[in-house]
Order: C-alpha cells, then sequence, then structure tokens
C-alpha cells in the first residue's frame, strides 16, 4: 500500500491483479448487472487511490479493508437507485392539481421554513455543511467524506449532530409559542 499511495505503477498493477476480480464479483451480486460491477471496480480503485495513505494494517487486512470500501461503495449507488426510482415515480404520478395549499398552510410553510433557516445558521460551520451537502445536496455519507476530505464516520456524526441540535431548536422555537 506505501508503494501505490507512492504511485508505484507496479503497485497498482498488482493491487488491481490481486483484488478486481473480487470487487467484480461483489459488484455483480450486489448491483446485479455487468456495467455496475465494472463501475464499481473503477469507482473502489479510484477511492482506494485517494485514500491510500489512510490504510493501517494494525486495524486489518488489505483485502478486508479493499472489499469493505467497495460494499460501501455498492450500497451507495442502491441508495441511489432507490432514490432515482422514487423521483421517476413521482414525476409518473404528479400530486393533485386540485389539491394546492390554501393562505393558511402558506403562512404555515413560510413561517416554518425561515425557524429552519434561523436554527441551521447556529449550528457549526461544519455541522451546517454537512447537513446541507446531505439534505439540500442529496450527497451521502461517503460522498460528503471525500468531498470535505474527512472521515466517513465524522461526516456521519456531523449530520446526526447537525440534526439532533435543530430538533433541539425547532422544539424550543415550538414551546415559546406556545406559552
Amino acid at each position: 500500500m506505501r508503494s501505490f499511495a507512492g504511485c508505484d505503477p507496479a503497485a497498482a498493477d498488482e493491487l488491481y491483479r490481486r483484488f478486481a476480480g473480487r470487487v467484480y464479483g461483489l459488484g455483480l451480486v450486489m448491483l446485479g448487472g455487468d456495467a455496475a460491477a465494472q463501475d464499481l471496480v473503477q469507482d473502489t480503485f479510484v477511492k482506494l487511490w485517494r485514500n491510500a495513505e489512510r490504510y493501517d494494517r494494525s486495524r486489518g487486512k488489505l483485502e478486508t479493508w479493499v472489499l469493505l470500501m467497495a460494499r460501501s461503495l455498492a450500497i451507495d449507488a442502491i441508495r441511489r437507485r432507490v432514490l432515482d426510482a422514487r423521483t421517476l415515480e413521482r414525476a409518473d404520478h404528479p400530486p393533485d392539481v386540485d389539491r394546492a395549499p390554501g393562505p393558511d398552510e402558506r403562512a404555515v410553510t413560510a413561517d416554518l421554513a425561515e425557524r429552519a433557516r434561523r436554527a441551521i445558521a447556529t449550528l457549526p460551520p461544519e455541522q451546517r455543511a454537512a447537513l446541507e451537502l446531505a439534505y439540500l445536496g442529496g450527497k451521502t455519507s461517503t460522498e460528503i467524506s471525500d468531498l470535505e476530505g474527512i472521515p466517513i464516520g465524522t461526516a456521519k456524526t456531523r449530520i446526526r449532530a447537525a440534526l439532533l441540535r435543530l430538533r433541539e431548536l425547532m422544539s424550543e422555537e415550538v414551546e415559546r409559542d406556545d406559552v
């Protein structure tokens, strides 16, 4: 891995020779198609290249690390498929046109949106960025990890902490209104 991280073409060839077939097989099983499995192999080796310095031999075997990375990317691909299918389904079945929100509903929605914007503005910058990438940008935790250059666990923690803080802030707003 040190040679691979150091951009040694021979190390890259060896790593590919050792693991590409297994990653491809994992892709076939999880994603169900040749093209998707080939994409998984490519995505996995790109991610390996970008994160080669993160491999720690004391935490496990290289094979395990490579296959877990591939599995994580496959799961992300499945999630994207589900999201795409839901989006297409919604496009095929648009909501009733007759059910337009009335003035009261629009006012309540606008008020909630403003409260949410104020609450989001109070979050620490790293939590706010992770939350915006996830919910406004549609990014997965893995993609946020790559974009922000942070471990995936940190990306997940930032999103969760932001959501918990927003729940707390929005609850406080509701309690103030009820008083």
